[in-house]
């Protein structure tokens, strides 16, 4: 049977190091998704990308987003005068509440 025992400082040290680049290449992922990164940069990230499973699905996430966002109806916004003119209308045609007996 083998003992399980506390992460020693190499190992800890490694975690560490793997969190921190994932944090410096969230980023980079975003970018690469955008496709502004190019030249060397670009092939490493995509290196990057294609053997780390948290990345690659960031990357995939971005690009579902994007895709959804691409192929929506594109709506504006209403004006605040334009919902302010139907909020006035809509008072105007409903009839007031009946008042509450008198004491």
């Amino acid at each position: 049977m083998r003992k399980q025992g506390v992460p020693g400082p190499g190992q800890v040290w490694a975690e560490c190091r793997e969190k921190i680049r994932h944090l410096l290449l969230r980023g980079e992922v975003e970018a690469y998704a955008d496709g502004q990164l190019s030249g060397a940069h670009r092939t490493r990230v995509a290196a990057h990308i294609a053997c780390c499973w948290t990345c690659s699905g960031s990357l995939q996430l971005l690009q579902l987003i994007k895709a959804s966002l691409r192929n929506s109806p594109r709506r504006t916004p209403a004006s605040l005068a334009s919902a302010r003119i139907r909020r006035y209308a809509h008072q105007l045609t409903v009839p007031p509440a009946p008042a509450g007996p008198e004491h």
